[in-house]
């Protein structure tokens, strides 16, 4: 009995055709690169970081990304501004919390409140 052949690539990674090459590490970065590109794009906001500066701002601090109180995120400046070499600052989660925190308790009242129609 012969085996049925399997039309197409092989499941599972293929690193012969990732952009950042066969190292997982570093495809690792670059989809997390992407991602930030990507989230950016959505919320309309200007990105202009190419991957080899968004691997130097990281650098060795790379592995201690994420949603952790304690690890870190890669924030803005100035929010108005894009998102530049200049423009970036890395932080711990907790400190961009409460800086993002001091901003609102600075602006809150700025914005209009909506009446809301209380219905019996």
């Amino acid at each position: 009995m012969t085996e049925k052949r399997i039309w197409g690539s092989a499941p599972g990674p293929r690193p012969h055709v990732w952009k950042s090459g066969p190292d997982p590490i570093e495809h690792k970065k670059y989809l997390n690169w992407l991602q930030q590109k990507n989230q950016a794009q959505f919320r309309k906001e200007t990105w202009e970081l190419t991957f080899e500066v968004w691997k130097e701002i990281w650098g060795e601090d790379w592995h201690n990304k994420g949603r952790a109180s304690d690890n870190f995120c890669m924030t803005r400046i100035d929010d108005k501004a894009a998102w530049t070499k200049d423009n970036i600052e890395i932080l711990t989660r907790r400190e961009h919390v409460i800086k993002q925190g001091a901003r609102r308790d600075k602006n809150w009242r700025s914005a209009p409140r909506k009446k809301r129609k209380v219905t019996e």
